[in-house]
């Protein structure tokens, strides 16, 4: 009872922490914000001990401690720098926070350590603070352009085996759209995260349901019909693949950078999302042409839980998609 207790207090301060830094007026009361956020998570992570998430919980508050320094001291010394677009100086601790390029490296590895709900919590809300600071200051999307090329992450994804270390890279990738997204219009990027967040809550309660934590497992249990056109239609959405519901939110973005002109920014986030299928495709490979590895002695696993709503999302999504682009 207690550690229920515990955890909802650390959750309740979580939620509490994110919105104090984007209900906030000032810098100062932002970056407090950040640093609350950053105690609050801390336990969270460490609810089920092991040394695994210690090792991962110790990397990630020494990574935001390190940018909340950066952060604090850009904003207090602004005339130490008056040679330098400041706004650029700010940027880059919150990038280090986002782990987008140059500083994504950590991510993946320190994703490792963690159970699946301290992922889901660290792919998905912990993205909103940092990105709502970013959109506050008024940068030229160009430059934000040459800061997210990630190339460098994208190749390095291409040889993962680890679904933590797949959904983490996957997850710098689409923050890079949502970047865009919330530097052009805040609506955008409230459509993107809400379809990014329902895509990894629901891939990733399949993962923690069955316990399965890299892609070679998928072909050590026999897979129902139902819960390989599931998980295939999932993965296929967070691809971004038409007519999945994930091709939404990447629609809704390319649909507004060609009316701002953006065509260069545009077949960049394209060609680096095709670049990064085959960390998908992978995947893919078990669920469709695994029915030579199965023999009979493999245990027969009872699939009793209901993915209808995944199905329904999935298969009106082009609906879904008339009504918020038209």
């Amino acid at each position: 009872m207690n550690l229920n207790l515990t955890k909802i207090m650390f959750m309740n301060l979580l939620m509490f922490s994110t919105l104090m830094t984007i209900s906030s007026s000032n810098w100062l009361s932002m970056w407090m914000g950040l640093e609350l956020n950053l105690f609050a998570i801390i336990p969270i992570f460490n609810m089920k001990m092991s040394i695994y998430s210690v090792e991962s919980t110790m990397k990630y508050f020494l990574i935001q401690a390190f940018a909340s320094i950066l952060l604090l001291m850009f904003l207090t010394y602004k005339s130490m720098f008056f040679l330098i677009n400041n706004n650029m100086l700010i940027i880059l601790p919150l990038l280090m926070k986002l782990s987008l390029m140059p500083f994504h490296l950590w991510l993946p590895s320190m994703v490792e350590g963690l159970n699946w709900s301290s992922c889901l919590i660290m792919l998905t809300w912990q993205k909103i603070s940092p990105m709502i600071m970013i959109s506050y200051l008024n940068t030229n999307k160009n430059m934000i352009f040459l800061i997210i090329l990630i190339f460098s992450n994208t190749i390095f994804g291409m040889n993962q085996n680890s679904f933590r270390k797949i959904l983490a890279i996957s997850s710098i990738n689409n923050s890079s759209w949502m970047l865009f997204a919330i530097l052009m219009n805040e609506n955008l990027w409230i459509n993107y995260f809400i379809i990014y967040s329902m895509l990894n809550l629901m891939i990733i309660n399949i993962l923690n349901k069955y316990n399965i934590n890299y892609i070679n497992q998928l072909k050590f249990f026999n897979m129902n019909f139902l819960f390989k056109i599931n998980l295939l239609m999932l993965i296929l959405s967070i691809m971004g693949l038409p007519p999945m519901l994930g091709f939404i939110m990447k629609w809704m973005l390319i649909k507004n950078l060609m009316y701002n002109n953006m065509y260069l920014i545009m077949l960049m986030l394209i060609t680096l999302t095709i670049m990064n299928l085959y960390m998908y495709m992978k995947m893919m490979y078990f669920i469709l042409f695994n029915y030579n590895l199965m023999n009979k002695w493999f245990k027969q696993m009872k699939m009793n839980y209901n993915y209808n709503y995944i199905m329904f999302m999935n298969f009106f999504s082009i609906f879904f998609a008339y009504l918020i682009l038209y």
